[in-house]
C-alpha cells in the first residue's frame, strides 16, 4: 500500500464525557506512529451529558477529529451507519470508546489491510466482564452459528473495512441493522484475529440486558427464517401427539372401557399448548414488525450538526 493513504476511524458516543479524554490519548498514541493520514469521525448519539463539548474541544486541538451530532439518541448501530456514511478513507475502522477493544489491534488491522484482506475484524476470546454477561454472549453467539444464515465468528464491531466492502456497506439501508452480520454478509476477503476483550474504563457495563437481547435477536432475525420454521415445526409436532392422544383415549374407552381421569393433567397440556401458540404467534410479530419498519422508510438517524468535516 502507498503512503499516506486515508484511514477513517468511527467512533459512536453517548454519554461518555468522563472517557472520551483518555480513549483519545490511546487512540492518538497508536496512529501517530502509523503512516497514515487519519481521519477520526466521532458520532454522537444524543449524549445529554458534556460529550458534545469534549469532542468539539478535542477537534480543536487536533484537525484530524470531526463530530457529526445526531439530532437525538438513534442507537449504536445506526450511530456507526452515519459514520460510515461520511467516512472518506481507503479503509474504515468501526471502534466503540469503552475501550473494551484495545485500540493497538488497529496495527495488526492495518497489517493484514495491506495483505490483501478486505475487512479484518476482532474475533472475541476472554472477556473481562462478569460470569453471567460470559455465559450470555457465549450463547448467543453459540446459537447465531446454528440459527444465522451468515457466520459472524463470534465478532463485535471492531473492525476495519476496504473502500471496497464499505461502498457495499453503504447500500445496505434496512432499519433493524446488525453490523457484525452484515459485514459478514457483503463477502469478500475476510480475516478474524483473536483479541482480549477488556473491561470499560470505569468498570460500569452500560449495555443493559435488554438492549443486548434485542441486538440479539435482531440478527436471528435479519439473518435467518429459522424461528418462523422453529414455529410451524412445534405445530405439526403438537398436533400429531395430539391425534396420537386422541387414539389412546377412543381405544382406552372403547376396548377396555376405561375413562381417562385428569383435570390437572388436562389443564396442564391446555397451558402448554396455549404457550406454544403464543410464541409461535409472537415470533411471527416480530418479522410483521420489522417489515412494517421497512415500508415505513424513515431514515436511520438525522444529523443536527457536522463539525470539521470542511477542513
Amino acid at each position: 500500500m502507498d503512503k499516506k493513504k486515508l484511514i477513517s476511524i468511527v467512533v459512536p458516543v453517548f454519554n461518555e464525557d468522563n472517557g472520551l479524554g483518555n480513549f483519545y490519548n490511546q487512540l492518538k498514541n497508536v496512529i501517530n506512529k502509523l503512516v497514515y493520514d487519519f481521519e477520526i469521525i466521532f458520532v454522537n448519539d444524543g449524549s445529554v451529558d458534556n460529550s458534545l463539548d469534549v469532542l468539539i474541544s478535542l477537534h480543536k486541538n487536533d484537525k484530524r477529529i470531526r463530530v457529526m451530532d445526531l439530532s437525538r439518541n438513534f442507537g449504536q448501530q445506526n450511530a456507526l451507519t452515519a459514520g460510515i456514511d461520511q467516512a472518506k478513507g481507503e479503509a474504515v475502522i468501526l471502534l466503540d470508546v469503552d475501550l473494551e477493544d484495545n485500540p493497538e489491534y488497529i496495527v495488526f488491522f492495518i497489517d493484514y489491510w495491506n495483505k490483501g484482506y478486505q475487512v479484518v475484524y476482532a474475533r472475541r476470546g476472554k472477556r473481562k466482564t462478569s460470569t453471567l454477561r460470559k455465559i450470555c454472549f457465549g450463547i448467543f453467539h453459540r446459537a447465531n452459528c446454528i440459527i444465522s444464515s451468515v457466520n459472524t465468528d463470534a465478532a463485535g464491531t471492531f473492525c476495519l473495512m476496504d473502500r471496497t466492502a464499505v461502498e457495499q456497506m453503504q447500500k445496505l439501508t434496512e432499519r433493524d441493522k446488525y453490523i457484525p452480520g452484515l459485514r459478514s454478509w457483503v463477502g469478500f476477503r475476510q480475516i478474524g484475529i483473536d483479541t482480549i476483550r477488556g473491561s470499560r474504563y470505569d468498570n460500569m457495563p452500560r449495555v443493559k440486558f435488554s438492549s443486548l437481547f434485542k441486538l440479539a435477536f435482531d440478527s436471528f432475525t435479519s439473518f435467518s427464517t429459522v424461528p418462523l420454521k422453529i414455529s410451524m415445526f412445534f405445530g405439526i409436532l403438537f398436533s400429531l401427539l395430539s391425534f396420537l392422544g386422541i387414539g389412546v383415549v377412543i381405544a382406552l374407552k372403547v376396548i377396555f372401557k376405561l375413562a381417562i381421569v385428569g383435570w390437572a393433567s388436562t389443564i396442564s397440556i391446555i397451558l402448554l399448548l396455549g404457550g406454544v401458540q403464543l410464541i409461535c404467534i409472537g415470533l411471527q410479530g416480530e418479522y410483521i414488525a420489522r417489515i412494517f419498519n421497512e415500508v415505513k422508510n424513515r431514515p436511520n438517524y438525522i444529523i443536527r450538526d457536522k463539525i470539521g468535516f470542511d477542513e
